[in-house]
C-alpha cells in the first residue's frame, strides 16, 4: 500500500495522468453506446439535463461530506469566469452538438469537433506560451487522418446542404478548446471540486429552458430500468469522474499533451461497439487506429513535459510551484 504523499506524487506524474486522459476517452467514447440505449426512451436534450444534474448532486453531495460546504466558497468576482466554464463546457457545449447533428452528418460532425485537438493547440501556444512544435503539429495530423478513416469509411459528405451543421459542429469544436484553455488557467486559484462544482451546477441551470420548452418531459417514473443505468453511466462516469480527471490532467500537463488524447473517443467508440455491439469493423477502421497510435506517438515528446511551470494546489489554492515533469 502507497502512503498518502507516495500516492498523490504518483498520481501526479505526467504517465499516470497521461493514462487517466485515456481512460477519460474510453470512457466518452462508450458513452456513445450508453446514449443509444437511453435514445430509445428520451430525447437528447432530455438524457443531457438529468445527467448533468444527476451528476451535480452527485459531486456537491461528495464534496461536502469530503471536504465540506467550505469547498464551495469563491469569490464573486469570479463568478462569471465560472459561468463561462459551465456554458462552455456544458450547457452552450451540449446544445451546439446536437443541433450540429441535426443539419449534418454524424460523420461530419465527429470530424469537425476532433478539430478541437488543433485549436486547443493553436489557443495554447497564443495563451499560455506552451511550444508548438513541428512534430507535434505532425503527429496531430497524422492521428487526424486515422480519425477521418475511421469516422466516414472512406468517403466524406460536404456539401452545402450540410453547410450550416458543419459549421455548428465546428463552433462546438473551438468552444471545447476554449473551455480546456479557460479550465486550465483557473486551475491555479481553485480546487478541482469547486471549479467542477460549478461548472455542473451553473450548466444545469444553462440546460433546464431547453428542457422545459424543446422536451417531451418524459414523466421519470416511466423511464425503464436499462435507461436508467444508461443515464447514471453517463452521469458518474462520462462525467463526474471523466471530468475530474480531465481538469486534473489540465491542472498538470501542457494543453497540447491533453488535446492529443482526444482522438482516442472515436477509436474506442468503434471498437466497444464491434465487441459490445457486434458492429462490423473494417480495413478503414484499423488503418485509422494505427494512424492515431502512431500520430500520438510521433509528437514525441513525454506526457506533460511542458516548457513553463505549474502550480501545485495545496488546499484549493495556488501553492509553491514545480515543473510539469512533476
Amino acid at each position: 500500500m502507497f502512503k498518502n504523499a507516495e500516492w498523490k506524487e504518483r498520481a501526479d506524474s505526467p504517465l499516470f495522468l497521461f493514462l487517466g486522459l485515456i481512460i477519460v476517452n474510453i470512457l466518452w467514447g462508450a458513452s456513445s453506446i450508453a446514449g443509444r440505449q437511453a435514445l430509445l426512451q428520451l430525447s437528447t436534450i432530455e438524457i443531457v439535463t438529468i445527467r448533468f444534474a444527476i451528476a451535480s448532486l452527485f459531486l456537491l453531495i461528495l464534496t461536502i461530506l469530503w471536504k465540506g460546504i467550505s469547498e464551495l466558497k469563491v469569490d464573486v468576482k469570479d463568478l462569471p469566469v465560472l459561468a463561462f466554464l459551465s456554458i462552455a463546457g456544458v450547457s452552450l457545449q451540449f446544445v451546439l452538438q446536437l443541433s450540429s447533428i441535426n443539419y449534418t452528418t454524424v460523420t461530419n460532425f465527429s470530424l469537425l469537433f476532433n478539430l478541437s485537438t488543433f485549436f486547443i493547440m493553436i489557443l495554447g501556444a497564443m495563451l499560455l506560451k506552451e511550444r508548438l512544435s513541428n512534430k507535434k503539429l505532425l503527429g496531430a495530423g497524422v492521428a487526424f487522418g486515422g480519425v477521418a478513416l475511421i469516422v466516414s469509411g472512406g468517403g466524406l459528405e460536404f456539401s452545402s446542404s450540410h453547410f450550416f451543421g458543419d459549421i455548428i459542429g465546428l463552433s462546438s469544436a473551438a468552444i471545447w478548446a476554449v473551455y480546456t484553455i479557460a479550465a486550465k488557467k483557473v486551475s491555479g486559484k481553485y480546487s478541482l471540486l469547486t471549479i467542477m462544482n460549478y461548472t455542473f451546477i451553473l450548466g444545469v441551470a444553462g440546460l433546464i429552458p431547453f428542457y422545459v420548452y424543446m422536451t417531451p418531459m418524459t414523466p421519470l417514473t416511466q423511464v425503464t430500468s436499462a435507461s436508467w443505468a444508461s443515464i447514471l453511466f453517463l452521469a458518474i462516469l462520462c462525467s463526474v469522474v471523466a471530468f475530474l480527471i480531465y481538469n486534473q490532467g489540465l491542472s498538470r500537463l501542457k494543453a497540447s499533451d491533453v488535446a492529443m488524447t482526444i482522438y482516442i473517443t472515436p477509436l474506442s467508440g468503434v471498437l466497444l461497439a464491434a465487441l459490445i455491439l457486434g458492429e462490423s469493423m473494417t480495413l478503414f477502421t484499423l488503418i485509422g487506429a494505427a494512424l492515431i497510435l502512431a500520430g500520438m506517438y510521433a509528437t514525441g515528446e513525454r506526457p506533460g513535459a511542458a516548457d513553463g511551470r505549474v502550480p501545485v494546489m495545496h488546499g484549493g489554492k495556488a501553492g509553491a510551484e514545480t515543473d510539469a515533469n512533476g
